[in-house]
């Protein structure tokens, strides 16, 4: 699995993407390959209040095609088994957290494209579609089990967040406006114009890394 993951240059592989039955998925959310875990019969024990929105995508549905806005915890508590049967407890956070989280949610049949904001849903059908369209057995489960999906957190978005605009760009925007432009906002493409930051927290802002 972990060949398979760094072939592809995934940074997660969860088991049931390459058609094994099994509670286990592999993960290295660092540079050097020495940092790769197994994480073997997961457990996510305690999230995190603060919640991250960033860009995701997936191996299993074509990343650069059906990418969207996800809300992660910004930390976690998880217990697993490493591939030496050995029980491990960690908190996670950031980035790291943030794949977990995304590798977990395949073990219990929920892919990010299940937390997709209604809008980012939408964009990505016709790609899901044709996915879809090439899988010939009869078999296929487009929607997560409703238990599951009932108790996933956090909980999707019901819709894309736009993040609060910095203070320097408030006044920057504030400074534009009183050189005589044409109305509220005029000539800077509307409120939260220029998209900027993928992450938001919807209580107190954690240092954040990037993809």
């Amino acid at each position: 699995m972990l060949s398979i993951m760094h072939e592809s240059k995934g940074v997660g592989l969860a088991a049931p993407q390459i058609g094994l039955n099994e509670n286990v998925f592999v993960y290295n959310a660092f540079d050097s390959k020495r940092m790769a875990r197994v994480v073997c019969n997961p457990q996510i024990i305690q999230y995190s209040p603060q919640v991250i929105v960033e860009e995701e995508g997936c191996l299993s549905l074509r990343s650069d095609e059906c990418a969207g806005q996800v809300a992660r915890s910004a930390w976690i508590e998880t217990e697993y088994q490493n591939e030496l049967g050995q029980k491990v407890k960690r908190r996670l956070k950031d980035f790291e957290a943030r794949v977990f989280q995304h590798e977990y949610d395949h073990l219990k049949g929920i892919l990010c494209y299940d937390r997709f904001p209604p809008e980012d849903r939408e964009a990505a059908q016709e790609s899901i579609n044709k996915l879809l369209g090439l899988y010939e057995d009869d078999d296929a489960e487009t929607d997560p089990d409703e238990s599951e999906f009932k108790n996933m957190l956090p909980r999707p978005l019901s819709g894309r967040y736009m993040p609060p605009l910095e203070v320097d760009e408030v006044k920057e925007k504030d400074d534009e406006a009183m050189k005589g432009s044409a109305g509220f906002g005029a000539g800077g493409g509307g409120f939260g114009a220029g998209g900027g930051k993928k992450i938001a927290n919807k209580k107190k802002d954690p240092k954040k890394k990037q993809k």
